[in-house]
């Protein structure tokens, strides 16, 4: 295959990490993903896809307190961040510009196809650090699937939207690049991570296996508005749970791989399976009598 070179503004930069635009081979986002853990798409969003993102996203964001939840440790999510789920009920451009944009879907099926039928949303959130929010204790994504993070595939990959301000002063994300090729026992120092800036519209996306963290707020009054995505492997539980939030009524208006992606599909068994049994399976079904009461927005493969 022909590999689109790389224009010379994708020069690894201090943060370890490569620059692509949108339009760049695959194929090759995904070399540099597995190669350094991680590669930031520049200018994936044009400007006023990400004004409407923020527009739509405003008011739920305004009605959230920061912080995780009372009598809880913010400590690692944040005492002074606001974080928001539930994005495909509360903002269609999320769905139609970032769900379903092209590369990440491209990118997503090179990395996690290969070890599954499919893969689905994870978790989306709002990730807006506001002043005087320390930095992040750094970790990897796949330390929720504490068992499957020892299979050495790729489980997850992450995406880190920039809908603002995203330079170090305000707490851009740090990371470790090559740090995904690390054994899990080895340990991390704060002193490794790089914060990985950005202009508004452009992405960070990283595998789940790459060390990375939040970083402190150190501005007055400006906020670090970060919108997070993640595909996960079809055959383990997401963060979030995406249909819970979705709700049939709001399923059955969207595109069918966006259902699929949001929880609202069966998972499709692996391309090369063998066995009779393994060929026919439908992880995540619904009695035939539930996707008639659903109107078709659960989508049956």
């Amino acid at each position: 295959m022909q590999v689109t070179p790389l224009p010379s503004s994708t020069l690894a930069r201090s943060d370890g990490l490569e620059r692509v635009v949108p339009d760049t081979d695959p194929d090759k986002i995904a070399h540099l993903l597995r190669r350094d853990g991680g590669v930031v798409i520049e200018e994936l969003l044009d400007a006023a896809t990400v004004a409407r993102l923020d527009a739509e996203l405003a008011p739920h964001v305004a009605a959230r307190r920061p912080g995780f939840k009372d009598g809880h440790d913010d400590s690692f999510y944040g005492s002074a961040t606001v974080r928001i789920q539930g994005l495909a009920a509360k903002s269609s451009t999320f769905v139609e510009r970032y769900l379903l944009h092209p590369t990440l879907l491209a990118i997503a099926d090179r990395i996690l196809l290969p070890h599954c039928g499919d893969y689905w949303m994870s978790q989306a959130e709002t990730i807006f650090i506001h002043s005087g929010n320390p930095a992040q204790e750094l970790h990897r994504d796949d330390c929720n699937w504490g068992v499957a993070q020892r299979l050495g595939i790729d489980l997850q990959i992450s995406v880190l939207l920039a809908l603002g301000d995203y330079d170090a002063d305000v707490g851009a994300t740090r990371v470790i690049a090559g740090s995904h090729t690390w054994p899990l026992e080895r340990p991390i120092d704060d002193a490794d991570a790089t914060p990985v800036e950005m202009e508004p519209g452009s992405a960070l996306v990283y595998l789940g296996s790459l060390v990375h963290g939040g970083g402190a707020n150190r501005t007055a009054d400006r906020v670090r508005k970060g919108l997070y995505l993640a595909y996960l492997q079809g055959w383990l539980t997401p963060e979030e749970a995406v249909p819970v939030g979705i709700g049939p009524e709001v399923a059955a208006t969207l595109p069918q791989r966006a259902r699929e992606l949001l929880g609202w599909a069966n998972l499709r068994p692996p391309e090369n399976a063998a066995d009779p049994a393994e060929a026919a399976l439908q992880l995540w079904q619904l009695d035939a009598a539930d996707l008639e009461r659903l109107s078709g927005s659960f989508h049956h493969r």
